[in-house]
């Protein structure tokens, strides 16, 4: 008698498709749990990439603002009506009556003599960071006077061009002094001249808007933005 054996072989075939759909799952979970892993490994190495260009970025800050500090005495800077900002290294010139004339972009003497001692020694200290450094800002800004509106677009417009005409003016004269006339390529290279409209007015204080900025825009600060984007 011929006894058949098709069950058995039914249940051996479904164990082996069985065993096989679980490899085929652990290898799933494997390739899954790598690319977890991958991300994570990814994810910590720029945290390290950004923790290490943000210690650079304040390291080079702070030697930066120390040179600064050194070389420009407090008495003196103030005799300027001028300060540094230590977080942005920012040198605002904030004595209006020093600077520019309400409505005029033409550099008063006083300005002029104060450019004279000021920028060539600046350029002096910034110089030492060269490679750090990608521009070095001079910014225009301009008040909002009585009868303008800050909502209004040709008043805008026209301090635009009055702010871009001082730091356009501060940019020519600072070129002209010949105490920085070894320095020109330096300073071709890394200075611009930017205008902000009343886009920073002190809306207390119309006086106070009339002001000069100069500051500087570093590579670390690109190299984060690289980083965060991807």
């Amino acid at each position: 008698m011929i006894f058949r054996k098709e069950p058995e072989n039914i249940w051996t075939s479904i164990s082996d498709l069985m065993t096989g759909l679980m490899i085929i799952f652990l290898f799933v979970c494997l390739g899954f749990l790598y690319q977890l892993q991958e991300q994570q490994r990814q994810l910590q190495e720029q945290q390290r990439q950004i923790a290490a260009i943000k210690n650079q970025y304040e390291a080079v800050r702070h030697a930066i603002y120390k040179d600064l500090i050194d070389e420009f005495k407090p008495e003196e800077m103030a005799g300027w009506g001028a300060q540094i900002d230590d977080m942005e290294l920012r040198v605002i010139f904030i004595a209006p009556s020093v600077f520019f004339d309400v409505g005029s972009s033409a550099v008063k003497p006083t300005f002029q003599q104060v450019l004279n001692e000021f920028f060539p020694r600046y350029i002096k200290v910034l110089e030492r960071y060269s490679s750090e450094i990608v521009e070095v800002r001079i910014e225009g800004n301009a008040s909002i006077e009585e009868g303008e509106s800050i909502a209004s677009n040709p008043d805008y417009f026209r301090n635009m061009r009055l702010s871009q005409e001082r730091a356009f003016n501060v940019l020519q004269y600072v070129f002209s002094l010949g105490a920085v006339q070894d320095k020109r390529q330096w300073m071709i290279d890394k200075l611009r001249a930017n205008g902000a409209s009343f886009s920073k007015a002190n809306l207390e204080k119309a006086a106070a808007s009339r002001c000069v900025e100069i500051s500087i825009r570093r590579n670390a600060e690109g190299a984060l933005k690289d980083i965060e984007r991807h």
